[in-house]
């Protein structure tokens, strides 16, 4: 007969690590809610038309009861640095910033053909999900749609970075002809 003793106790308190539940597929069109602490959204966007081409890194992270929102820039006709734009930080109940809705609306641009250009790209961890255009028109259409979420976000909208309305750029060639005469 084979008898063992330990004098470790049996009952050790066992730390369980926090964990997330955030899902990029199904919670991106509800991210505010859904996200945790531990949770960061990555969004890449391409900018680019024509003969130009820009870049847009968007991180998304939650902080307690708020969402913090930080936004670099690369131009890539001008500099290859990416630049600080904005930080912003809201509640996680904030219904100004529609984002979400936005992600609804072009729900059906996560489909890709062999002709369509990826526009938009959503990470988190191992997950992704890209958005795509499929010429200039729609182009003009997905860039419409997202520089007015984004002016919503950021109204201040420093160096175009969100597209400039007709007023902007009416009184833009205003000034300029006041100048030259």
């Amino acid at each position: 007969m084979l008898i063992l003793a330990s004098c470790k106790k049996e009952t050790e308190n066992k730390t369980e690590l926090p964990k997330s539940d955030f899902n990029l597929k199904t919670d991106l069109t509800d991210f505010k809610k859904k996200m945790t602490d531990l949770d960061t959204i990555i969004v890449l966007f391409d900018h680019s038309a024509c003969d130009y081409e820009g870049y847009e890194e968007i991180e998304i992270t939650k902080l307690s009861d708020s969402i913090k929102v930080k936004s670099k820039f690369q131009d890539l006709n001008n500099d290859l640095k990416w630049s600080l734009v904005y930080e912003k930080k809201m509640s996680k109940n904030d219904t100004i910033w529609d984002f979400e809705n936005f992600i609804k609306r072009n729900g059906k641009r996560k489909l890709k053909d062999l002709n369509n250009r990826e526009i938009l790209t959503a990470i988190n961890k191992k997950d992704t999900i890209r958005f795509y255009v499929n010429n200039l028109g729609d182009l003009n259409h997905f860039l419409e749609d997202y520089f007015l979420t984004m002016r919503k976000l950021y109204p201040e909208n420093k160096n175009g970075i969100y597209g400039f309305d007709n007023s902007e750029i009416k009184n833009k060639i205003d000034a300029e002809i006041k100048e030259t005469e």
